[in-house]
């Protein structure tokens, strides 16, 4: 990440910028597991419209919609996998609340939204 990113980072609660890696792609990869394929579409967690995915301290930008905006919001679930304690914490919360609540109410991405820009 470059400096101005990694205050970025800063700026909406990760502890540790210099871990994350930042990788353009030309589209969100689709798990080949069939069972995650249907549960990442039809939750919305995965799809045509994906632009940001954060796994972890990776975060995967689909080409062509890399902005500060979508940075701090993926820097902010950055932040979440932290304070959880981790990715194998993180996820099956993450994944509960996006059932429970659908992917635009989680709690999480109101978070992510809440900070996006900060």
């Amino acid at each position: 990440m470059l400096e101005k990113e990694m205050v970025l980072a800063k700026s909406v609660g990760v502890q540790f910028p210099e871990n994350i890696r930042v990788m353009i792609v030309p589209e969100m990869p689709i798990p080949s597991d069939p069972q995650l394929k249907m549960a990442g579409l039809q939750t919305g967690l995965l799809g045509p419209h994906t632009i940001g995915l954060t796994l972890g301290y990776s975060i995967l930008i689909r080409h062509g919609h890399h902005s500060t905006r979508l940075l701090s919001h993926e820097c902010r679930h950055v932040f979440q996998y932290e304070k959880v304690g981790g990715i194998s914490l993180f996820l099956p919360q993450y994944l509960e609340t996006i059932v429970e609540h659908g992917y635009n109410n989680s709690p999480f991405e109101i978070d992510a939204r809440v900070n996006e820009g900060a």
